[in-house]
């Protein structure tokens, strides 16, 4: 049996993401979103959700989240 891959939902942060899933920033750098991993925009990526970041960044959430799963290859949730 595979192991059942964690989907990424609205509600998980930012960082968690990209730091999980590293193909992610690409999907948000495509949507207009800065680089998360520097500056300032590290910093709220840290406490900001993902679907906060698309209201911020006047993206429709369900999209966003579809395209970020979409972007993970399937196997395991990587560690932490």
């Amino acid at each position: 049996m595979k192991p059942q891959q964690k989907q990424i939902t609205g509600n998980m942060r930012v960082w968690t993401v990209i730091r999980r899933h590293p193909e992610t920033l690409e999907v948000f750098r495509r949507h207009g979103c800065p680089d998360m991993r520097k500056g300032i925009s590290a910093l709220s990526a840290r406490v900001m959700k993902v679907r906060w970041t698309a209201r911020a960044h006047k993206i429709d959430a369900d999209v966003l989240v579809r395209e970020l799963n979409e972007a993970v290859p399937p196997g395991p949730e990587p560690p932490e």
